[in-house]
């Protein structure tokens, strides 16, 4: 089997490894993303693992290995990246929507595998989206499942895209670290207030502890993403819908929610099944390689 190299590059973090044998994962290895020397990076990752491909995914607006454009990392808008990659590293690389990697791994060897209409989400600094329909990854005339940016409220928050509203505005990390640090300011009593520095998991851990007020940061950011799932599986219908990255951890205080939201809402199929991802981190790495070989 070919060697191949899987990176999963996110706003915080960068995830890669080699997958020869898939859906088993070797060299698993995450550092922080350094969206200046994103290019540079890269390549580091490659001379260690010297694999005979490589996969990337990345977020943002990516067709034809251009990433267009990326709210959470601004410095490589109308990066090349696909192109630069090949010429420096004379290999076959593939570079696609991280959101869409991440789905077909899933599809393939996770939660949703079996099925042929799958809607995956991540959750993180921002809000991504992959689509299987049919048994195919879906990218429509290049940029479908930009689901983060769907809009919930016209008069909501800005959103790094430049809008207004978007969910990824109500449902991102910084959306609930935001309103943990509101709450402290205006006087809740919450342990929260016991911490520097306050993270999602931070969050979902004292929610789980019992305080109240974490376990209604919670509950909000499922309430949001409820209305916005809701709304996708209006139009596609899907036959699961898959939760990742760091939020989706939250278990069952966000999950429950978001069922609640999405039955209440959703007038066509009920009880939707809304699960979390099964591969965690390997899911990207393991859609990236999976594209660049063709192995799907």
């Amino acid at each position: 089997m070919a060697k191949i190299v899987g990176i999963d590059v996110g706003g915080t973090y960068i995830k890669a490894g080699v997958v020869i044998n898939p859906p088993k994962v070797e060299n698993f290895k995450s550092i922080a993303t350094q969206p200046a020397r994103l290019v540079d990076q890269l390549i580091e990752i490659v001379e260690e693992f010297e694999p005979e491909a490589m996969g990337v995914g990345v977020p943002g607006l990516v067709a034809n290995g251009i990433l267009y454009s990326s709210p959470n990392l601004p410095e490589t808008n109308n990066l090349r990246l696909e192109e630069i990659l090949k010429s420096r590293l004379k290999i076959p690389v593939s570079v696609a929507n991280d959101a869409g990697m991440i789905a077909l791994g899933e599809w393939k060897y996770g939660a949703g595998k079996g099925t042929h209409n799958l809607l995956l989400l991540t959750l993180g600094t921002g809000v991504g989206g992959g689509l299987i329909l049919d048994d195919k990854l879906y990218t429509g005339a290049g940029f479908a499942g930009e689901v983060g940016h769907i809009i919930i409220d016209p008069n909501g928050p800005p959103c790094g895209c430049g809008s207004y509203g978007c969910l990824e505005s109500f449902v991102g990390s910084g959306a609930l670290e935001q309103r943990a640090h509101q709450g402290i300011r205006i006087g809740i009593k919450t342990s929260l207030s016991n911490y520097k520095k306050i993270t999602p998991k931070i969050i979902s851990e004292e929610a789980y502890n019992g305080d109240k007020f974490a376990h209604s940061i919670i509950e909000t950011d499922g309430y949001y993403l409820g209305i916005g799932i809701a709304g996708l599986c209006a139009v596609l219908d899907p036959e699961i819908v898959v939760l990742g990255g760091g939020v989706s951890r939250a278990g069952e205080i966000l999950f429950n929610k978001i069922k609640e939201e999405v039955n209440h809402r959703l007038y066509l199929r009920k009880k939707m099944s809304i699960v979390p991802t099964e591969l965690g981190d390997l899911a990207g790495i393991l859609g990236s390689a999976l594209y660049t070989k063709g192995w799907i």
